[in-house]
């Protein structure tokens, strides 16, 4: 309660603020002056993390706190391009009571390629309110002559233990610092410098408990068990001659975290196959419980982004402590014997009504499609919480129902016209609009290979939305009748094909939403392959 008085305090004497320099000004506009606003900051959603008291959530150079249940617009708070931020995009993010740490990179086409630049640190002290950047060469000083001192030096993970923070960066291996980023130290694992050419020291994933320091890199993973003294490499063969069954973590590891079973600690790791200039290893779900000893694929079926964990006592008599859970390019999945069967676990929204003769009746209200890359997921309490390029989504009941939150710009309700629905960054005086527009159906990034139509709904209904060519003629239905909740805001994906599923031709293409009770909104989408 106190933390939302703060909030709500924090909101009237910035907006106070703003209306004075701004006379007439709406509210949103006003507190985009201070470099905040209320609403989801994006749609397109990777990091997540809980702080002991709230959820932070980022995305496209976008921090999103969330204060309420989080229907509401005044449930998030959203922190952009404010005094003390990086550069760019969020790569890494921490979170604990009134710490958080993000870390930045943005991109540069140098020699003719797009190039990741690392842009350093921001740390703040008081939950978001203020902030300091640590620049990168705070920590890389040799590189401060260089033209581009961040070039490939993006820092992927950061953990905590104690009041000594670890970093895990692109071509620096590990970083630590027990002054909050006053005085830094680097490790390498056995060597004496830095080498460009040594995948071992291209970083991307770091846990820490007690002593032992786990790093993932593009030559697999990295051990510690002195503080980072000496270290022991777990990889694929460059040579190529691994196999699956003989159980290494294949290198290019992205994700690595511990839980304790039984007062043993296992190990989980994520690693992919396919990376430029390796290519060694396989996607998969790797675990040891023995310090490496010994290694078993759990899984090869799915490449995990991150992992969370179930504890003995949840809600949901299949959750315990042998529960893992990870986001994966192809959905959450989840094992309840400690890897062993894992599963896929939809994100539906489901309307549930009691029917005649105590029956009940399910509707799908919203749903991911089925595959949905998921990049985070942390468990609360009984509460599990995920991100992706869809946006966010929760379930109070171990993944079997699901709230799904997405819209990144209000709209004006179809059926009524009034705004104030769902989740938001800014104002848009239309009903309906698609993102990204023109898109490519051919493009390999599924971000860019469909479009989003987004739309608001005041009330219940079933909505209809259907995709006619420049000539007229209907190509494809992509909702029929489906029941949509009243209160919300929806995006429904097209993915450029018609009703025989071929990839349209370029042009210009129109759809329609209708609802049962006869209200109508349309717009234009562009295909351009």
């Amino acid at each position: 309660m106190k933390y939302k008085i703060r909030q709500l305090l924090i909101l009237l004497i910035v907006s106070t603020i703003a209306f004075a320099a701004i006379a007439q000004a709406d509210i949103f506009d006003a507190l985009k002056i201070q470099g905040n606003s209320p609403g989801l900051g994006a749609n397109d959603l990777g990091d997540i993390a809980w702080d002991g008291k709230s959820l932070w959530v980022s995305g496209s150079g976008t921090l999103t706190n969330l204060t309420g249940e989080g229907h509401s617009v005044y449930d998030w708070m959203s922190y952009d391009n404010i005094p003390g931020f990086g550069k760019g995009t969020i790569s890494a993010f921490y979170a604990s009571g009134d710490l958080l740490v993000t870390a930045w990179f943005y991109e540069e086409m140098i020699a003719g390629q797009s190039e990741k630049i690392g842009d350093g640190l921001s740390m703040s002290f008081d939950h978001g309110l203020t902030w300091r950047h640590i620049p990168l060469t705070a920590y890389f000083p040799e590189r401060a002559e260089w033209a581009y001192p961040g070039g490939r030096t993006v820092t992927w993970d950061i953990v905590f233990s104690g009041e000594t923070m670890w970093c895990s960066t692109e071509s620096g291996f590990l970083f630590k610092t027990d002054d909050y980023g006053e005085t830094w130290t680097r490790y390498l694992p056995g060597d004496d410098e830095l080498d460009f050419r040594n995948y071992n020291h291209y970083s991307f994933c770091v846990d820490v408990y007690g002593d032992s320091l786990w790093v993932g890199t593009m030559q697999g993973i990295n051990a510690s068990f002195d503080g980072g003294e000496t270290w022991s490499n777990f990889s694929w063969p460059l040579d190529g001659s691994g196999v699956p069954e003989d159980q290494w973590p294949g290198n290019f590891v992205v994700s690595v975290e511990h839980n304790t079973v039984g007062g043993k600690t296992h190990v989980w790791v994520g690693s992919q196959r396919e990376m430029a200039n390796t290519g060694l290893g396989v996607d998969g779900i790797c675990h040891t419980d023995d310090n490496g000893e010994t290694w078993e694929y759990k899984t090869t079926d799915y490449s995990a982004w991150n992992f969370a964990f179930g504890f003995n006592g949840a809600n949901d008599p299949k959750v315990s402590d042998e529960t893992v859970l990870a986001a994966t390019d192809s959905g959450l999945v989840v094992s309840y014997d400690l890897g062993e069967n894992w599963e896929i676990i939809d994100i539906r929204e489901l309307k549930i009504e009691e029917g005649a003769s105590d029956k009940t009746e399910t509707t799908v209200v919203n749903e991911w499609e089925y595959g949905t890359q998921i990049l985070g997921v942390v468990v609360v309490q009984d509460t599990l919480w995920v991100t992706s390029s869809d946006g966010i989504a929760r379930s109070n009941d171990w993944g079997k129902n699901w709230m799904i939150l997405q819209g990144i710009t209000r709209v004006k309700t179809i059926d009524t016209g009034e705004r104030d629905i769902g989740i938001s960054s800014r104002i848009d005086d239309v009903e309906t609009f698609a993102f990204p527009n023109p898109f490519s159906p051919s493009r390999s990034d599924r971000n860019y290979s469909r479009t989003r139509i987004q739309y608001s709904l005041k009330n219940d209904a079933n909505v209809t939305i259907q995709i006619y060519d420049y000539q007229g003629r209907l190509i494809h239905k992509l909702l029929e009748n489906e029941y949509r909740s009243g209160g919300r805001d929806y995006q429904e994906a097209w993915n450029g094909r018609d009703s025989d599923n071929a990839i349209v031709p370029n042009g210009v293409y129109f759809y329609v939403i209708k609802t049962d009770k006869g209200d109508m909104a349309r717009d234009k989408i562009m295909v351009l392959d």
